[in-house]
């Protein structure tokens, strides 16, 4: 069937962190994919851009930046784009201003391309009414229930979506498995050498890798461990930040056993993973926290604030736990059963895979399902032309001009139905007049399933 060739897939994205190269490869592997990006990093924190952009299989377009306002950037060419392109499917960052001009080029072109949102909100952020931001507030109120679809990241956000806006499907910020395991391995002997070289051999060793920021919470995890055996136990802060002298000056006042490495990536990171027993994040407001992905597939044990949308990834008792991170007790305690259940060896090996789910997995049924939105989109075309004359029979009985007409296309299109869907919900009672057109109408679609199922 025509609905089978490739699919055009075109992302709008902000740019791309490491966490996130293998879902955006494989998008564009599965698709006819265009991606278009606003800028070469992050706005948080600076990436080696460079070593990530070496890694992409596809080239993706930089928007042209037109100006920032109370820190949102305003970039053009989306229009542009959409219109030469011509997708099936769009993806969108969040609720953003780039979300925005797609839906406005959709209503006001007539498109017929789906659109789809990634978006990171957590569980603390919609039901506790702890956004970063009020625009992001209500620009999820506007926006969300006109988009085909939202790809989120926690299964709890999910179903406050489905329950909210009758759609959200689930796909955490994960890597690759096997591609992480291969990095850990490499990286073995390099870790046992930093290992000697500290004087770690014997530690229990704690890791937090993050930026130094309040909402962080990494105090809460120094005060925590200072509660701890600072002989046998040692706490490792990978990251940089404006915290980070504050934390500096706490860690001396408490007289913890701690090391300050700095901000690290790649390899000079992975070598922790590989070395930490257990990994903590305490964030009280987190969308997601990927470094607890990449700390479970070194084998850590995570200890995840369940403020944070990757303490979904936590099953406790199986690979970690999770806590309330403005309590520093509950966090202790969970520190101290580790510290005292962990049988520290030298030299380390590469220690088991501590998730639970395979990215693999999610991206495998995220293409199926784009695939089918997509052969959907073809069908219900092909519905609606099949249908057309039904459909002005029907305008024609209530007597309706063809400006009328063409608004009543322009609200399906609104609506994100089809032209026979909407006259069908619309005007039900005033169809079910006119049984001979019911029985046309009835017929016409019977048939488009038959074709479907085949």
């Amino acid at each position: 069937m025509k609905y089978r060739r490739m699919k055009k897939l075109l992302i709008f994205h902000s740019t791309i962190a490491p966490y996130r190269i293998s879902f955006f490869n494989d998008l564009y592997k599965a698709f006819d994919t265009k991606i278009c990006l606003r800028y070469k990093n992050l706005r948080s924190q600076q990436f080696d851009y460079e070593r990530i952009s070496s890694q992409f299989c596809f080239s993706p377009i930089y928007l042209k930046e037109l100006f920032q306002w109370k820190g949102r950037t305003f970039n053009s060419g989306y229009w542009k784009v959409l219109n030469e392109f011509r997708p099936n499917v769009v993806f969108v960052e969040e609720f953003s201003i780039g979300a925005i001009f797609v839906l406005l080029h959709r209503f006001f072109t007539r498109g017929n391309y789906k659109i789809v949102s990634i978006c990171d909100d957590s569980y603390n952020m919609v039901a506790d009414n702890n956004d970063f931001s009020q625009f992001h507030k209500w620009s999820r109120k506007i926006i969300a229930p006109l988009i085909d679809e939202i790809i989120l990241v926690e299964p709890k956000v999910q179903k406050w979506y489905q329950d909210k806006y009758q759609k959200g499907v689930w796909f955490p910020i994960i890597k690759p498995d096997n591609k992480a395991r291969e990095e850990y391995t490499r990286t073995i002997d390099l870790s046992n050498q930093i290992l000697k070289d500290k004087h770690l051999e014997n530690k229990c060793v704690f890791l937090y890798v993050g930026r130094l920021v309040k909402i962080k919470n990494v105090d809460i995890i120094i005060r925590a461990f200072s509660q701890l055996d600072q002989n046998r136990n040692i706490l490792i802060i990978v990251g940089d930040g404006p915290e980070s002298i504050l934390l500096k000056e706490l860690a001396k006042k408490l007289s913890v056993n701690i090391l300050f490495t700095g901000r690290l990536e790649g390899d000079d990171l992975n070598v922790w993973y590989n070395i930490a027993h257990c990994f903590v994040l305490a964030s009280y407001q987190e969308p997601f926290g990927a470094v607890t992905n990449e700390a479970l597939l070194a084998g850590c044990i995570a200890l995840v604030s369940n403020k944070a949308g990757s303490s979904c990834l936590v099953k406790n008792g199986k690979n970690g736990y999770t806590f309330d991170p403005m309590v520093s007790k509950e966090l202790t305690m969970l520190m101290q059963n580790i510290s005292s259940s962990i049988s520290v060896v030298y030299p380390i090996k590469l220690k088991n895979n501590m998730m639970l789910y395979k990215y693999e997995d999610f991206m495998k049924s995220r293409n199926l399902a784009l695939q089918n939105k997509s052969a959907a989109l073809y069908s219900s075309h092909s519905q609606e032309r099949s249908m057309i004359m039904t459909c002005k029979n029907i305008m024609a009985n209530f007597r309706l001009t063809p400006e009328e007409f063409e608004g009543i296309k322009i609200l399906a299109t609104v609506k994100g139905v089809t032209l026979v869907d909407y006259v069908r919900e619309m005007f039900d009672e005033e169809i079910a007049r006119h049984k001979d057109i019911i029985a046309e109408y009835k017929n016409g679609v019977e048939e488009l399933r038959c074709r479907m199922k085949e």
